[in-house]
This record gives structure tokens, sequence and C-alpha cells, in this order.
């Protein structure tokens, strides 16, 4: 009896390829870019890693800070706080500073947990403030670190023949202005645009004690030096 041959090709070859749902495609490919919109949502919204200082301990308020009781780290934080934090690569900066709040071990230091620094005055040395217009300060165009002559002249109109030089030379420390308190970082090249309306000079004590003098009996003028004019000795 004969027997019949089998199909030389199996039957599993003819079945048609899957098609792929394109919905799962579709699916697939907003998650893909969901993940990379987080990571750049991410990258724009967490701030970088800054180095600032940390205290080591807790700091009591009134405590003097020493170099061990700082330590540098590193964090992310908005900018906004890191303008206002000590750099973790400068801790001389709080070293000897005294603080007016507690200071947890741990927290980041910034400039508002410490007593504000009064200006630094040399031995031998005042800083007097004097009341000007600025047709007596040479049109107002004078700022912090100008060299000035201080004139003064009578108030009595009969009696001024001429005015006399009162400092030969003195150094400007801080111009205030119409505008705001103080103008202590201002140069003379823009001071003009604002109205001055007090200088603080450097000065030794017996030109402080007739600077202080003369601001109450007199007329006083301040001029600008020639900045090539060699510094004389008082």
């Amino acid at each position: 009896m004969a027997t019949l041959a089998s199909p030389l090709t199996s039957a599993h070859a003819f079945r048609p390829a899957r098609r792929v749902n394109g919905r799962v495609a579709v699916a697939a490919g907003l998650a893909v870019l969901s993940v990379l919109a987080l990571v750049v949502g991410l990258s724009l919204v967490v701030p970088e890693t800054q180095s600032v200082l940390q205290a080591t301990r807790d700091l009591p308020s009134g405590t003097v800070v020493q170099a061990d009781d700082v330590v540098p780290a590193k964090v992310r934080v908005p900018e906004t706080m890191a303008h206002t934090a000590y750099a973790g690569t400068a801790p001389e900066q709080v070293a000897g500073r005294r603080t007016t709040v507690h200071v947890a071990a741990g927290e980041m230091l910034t400039s508002t947990q410490f007593a504000v620094q009064h200006v630094t005055v040399a031995p031998g040395r005042v800083q007097v403030t004097i009341p000007v217009e600025p047709y007596t300060a040479s049109g107002g165009a004078i700022g912090p670190g100008d060299s000035v002559v201080v004139y003064t002249s009578p108030r009595q109109a009969a009696a001024a023949t001429s005015g006399t030089v009162l400092v030969e030379q003195a150094t400007v420390v801080a111009v205030g202005r119409a505008d705001q308190a103080s103008a202590p970082a201002a140069s003379s090249s823009t001071a003009a645009a604002t109205k001055a309306l007090w200088l603080s000079l450097d000065l030794d004590v017996e030109q402080g004690a007739r600077v202080t003098a003369a601001a109450r009996t007199q007329y006083l003028d301040i001029a600008l030096l020639s900045t090539g004019q060699e510094r004389r000795t008082p």
C-alpha cells in the first residue's frame, strides 16, 4: 500500500509575522520623552553644588569662632542662599568673628549670624564726617579713596578776604548721597550722578579737631587733588 509523502515545508513557516501594536510603541515613546523631560527639568531646578562653611559644633550666641569651629562642605542651595553664605575656600572670613545667634552643628554659616563689623580706624587716626553741598565738594564728583584739600573761609562776608588751607591732604573714606545712605564702593567717575550730602575724611587727631570746629563756625570747601600729586606728610 502506497504511503503519502509528508510535505517538504512546515506549515509553521507560512504563519504571518506579528505586527507591533501601535499603541504600545506610542506609549513607550512617550515614556522615554517623559524621562528625558524630567532629567532636563531637574537640571534646571536643582542648583549647582556650592562650597560653603559649616559649623563643626554648636556655637552659642556670642561665641568667637575659631578656625577649627568651621569646615568646608559641598551643598546644593539656591543662589539667594549661596550669596549670603561664606565660601568654603575662605574660612578666615569667620575666624575671630562673634556670633549673634545660636548656630547648630552642621549648619551653614551666613553673614546674618554674625555681629556687624565696625570700621577699623588706624591708630592715631580719626574719621570725621562733615556736611557738604555739590558746590562745596568739587561739584559732587568725589568718591571714596580720593585725596582732597580742605579749605575754610569765614561765614561773615565782610571778613571773607580769602580762604585758607585747613588740611593740606585728606583721604575720603565714605560719601553720603541723596539716593542712598552711603557710597563706600562708588568711584569719583560716577559720583557726580547723585547729590553728595556728607563726606567722611581720614584725619589725624589734630586735623579732626580743627575740621570739626570749622564745620560749626566757618564755611568748608573740599577740592580734589591731582591723582599724580605726591602725598604730603601733614
